[in-house]
């Protein structure tokens, strides 16, 4: 039944990896407490909530006995956005946004599955429920934890998305299944951590969220500090470098052909062609000329989506001001008198004199 299920679901989706494995305790979920324990999560207060569903998801709901864990490449990208973002983002933010497109192709399974097993229960889970998801594609094989807490796998990297469906479907001898979980294969590389313009990782598989780059673009509901700004370099919404700079995934490039850009380059402030710099300029001009409700509708099924347009203000001001684009000094300027960008806009116009 397994092999039946993985061959249907890779093939008629397009899903890199797919494996059914009983549903149980997570085996990190001291390692995720302790983690919260130390306040290592910024202000991201909701992964402190439902912690007796993390800590066991049979107790969601009584009937789910296995989950479906499947994973999707995200670059080169499979799902592309249609808006064109030309500052320099994280990878996965170069597909739409997953939480759709993935988990139609989830419902698209659940259907496939339910003609099979049509008395079985089947529920999705696509970054949107009280579930570890690394844990669980950790437990299915897909790839083992790095140092930067990346899932990693030897012939994939670690440029996927995670998702699962919960079901109340048994396989066969379920009771005997043995989960052996990918080895690490990191070894003694420590090219992850030394990168991170911000030590954010700061001990293996430990990120101090309000140190991450991605969580200071992405997550964050305040301005950066000012003594990290300059550290943020150039990223507008998210952050790579710690897996970019993966020998897993630089074997993934090179199998690949993937040309390093300054999509995959690890260098800061990376050297960008006058059309690139002009499309750049005319990019962060919109975001600070635009209102807040604009840039939302703008960026719409995008990842971008996520932060809302007042925030990704923020972010524009920031690598404007790094990369001294004194083209857009009449725009920041524009901002001094705003209640709430005030004082980083006029930051940025110190950076720009």
């Amino acid at each position: 039944m397994l092999a039946e299920i993985q061959t249907e679901l890779i093939n008629n989706l397009g899903l890199d990896q797919v494996t059914l494995i009983p549903l149980g305790q997570p085996i990190t979920i001291s390692f995720y407490n302790k983690w919260l324990n130390q306040n290592y999560y910024g202000s991201m207060n909701y992964l402190k909530d439902h912690v007796e569903y993390k800590s066991d998801p049979r107790k969601i709901n009584p009937d789910y006995r296995s989950v479906i864990s499947v994973t999707q490449s995200y670059f080169p990208v499979v799902h592309k956005t249609s808006v064109t973002l030309p500052a320099r983002t994280a990878l996965y933010a170069q597909n739409s946004d997953y939480h759709f497109w993935l988990k139609e192709k989830l419902n698209q399974a659940i259907t496939l599955l339910q003609t099979k097993y049509p008395n079985e229960i089947f529920a999705p889970y696509v970054d949107s429920g009280p579930i570890l998801e690394k844990d669980i594609g950790y437990r299915a094989g897909h790839g083992w934890f790095g140092k930067n807490s990346c899932l990693i796998h030897p012939k994939k990297g670690s440029l996927f998305f995670v998702a699962e469906i919960l079901t109340s479907l048994q396989f066969e001898n379920q009771n005997d299944f043995e989960i052996i979980p990918q080895r690490d294969m990191c070894g003694t590389c420590t090219r992850c951590m030394d990168i991170c313009p911000t030590g954010a990782i700061i001990e293996p598989k430990v990120i101090k969220a309000d140190q991450c780059i991605s969580y200071l673009t992405i997550e964050s509901k305040t301005t950066p500090p000012i003594e990290m700004r300059p550290q943020i370099n150039d990223w507008f919404f998210g952050c790579d470098l710690c897996q970019t700079v993966c020998p897993w995934n630089e074997k993934v490039f090179r199998e690949k052909k993937i040309p390093m850009t300054h999509l995959t380059s690890t260098l800061p402030m990376l050297d960008i062609d006058p059309n690139e710099y002009e499309a750049l300029v005319i990019f962060f001009k919109m975001i600070l000329t635009s209102s807040n409700k604009s840039l939302q509708k703008y960026f719409y099924g995008t990842a971008l989506h996520r932060a809302g347009g007042f925030f990704l203000k923020f972010n524009a001001l920031i690598v404007i001001a790094n990369r001294k684009m004194i083209e857009l000094q009449t725009e920041v300027q524009s901002l001094l008198n705003d209640p709430k960008l005030a004082e980083l806009a006029a930051w940025t116009a110190r950076q720009l004199n």
